[in-house]
């Protein structure tokens, strides 16, 4: 079988993140948290709204595609963020209105993705180096 990877369209990224929600079956506790309800229609709208708003604000955001060149199926996908001339800047974890059911499951979100940042942004800020992230 044979893939190619090429850029994500906006639309791409939809199918990338569910193909994402369906590969991990609601079984991924980080991605439950961060991402409520992946399995759902509207679980799904909410993470692709934040999605696409990550890569439109971010020139360094990048989404690519696997295709298999035989079905022209989207397969898989990954997003980059590329930081070369700067360092990553720490932001709270943050989401539309429902995007969490309750103000504690936001809270519990938070704090997750903070607390898997941490050596992250340890090494970010001891070293002069581009870095690249792979964040889905």
């Amino acid at each position: 079988m044979a893939f190619e990877v090429t850029t994500a369209s906006d639309d791409d990224v939809r199918q990338i993140i569910r193909i994402m929600f369906k590969a991990y079956d609601g079984k991924n506790e980080y991605i439950n948290a961060v991402f409520p309800r992946g399995l759902t229609h509207e679980g799904e709208d909410i993470t692709n709204q934040r999605m696409l708003s990550i890569k439109h604000a971010n020139p360094g955001v990048k989404w690519e595609k696997i295709t298999d060149s035989v079905s022209g199926k989207i397969i898989g996908g990954a997003m980059w963020t590329l930081f070369q001339d700067s360092k990553p800047v720490k932001f709270n974890l943050d989401g539309p209105p429902g995007t969490w059911m309750t103000e504690i499951e936001k809270e519990y979100a938070q704090a997750l993705f903070v607390s898997v940042g941490v050596d992250e942004y340890k090494y970010f800020a001891e070293n002069n180096l581009p870095f690249m992230s792979m964040g889905c």
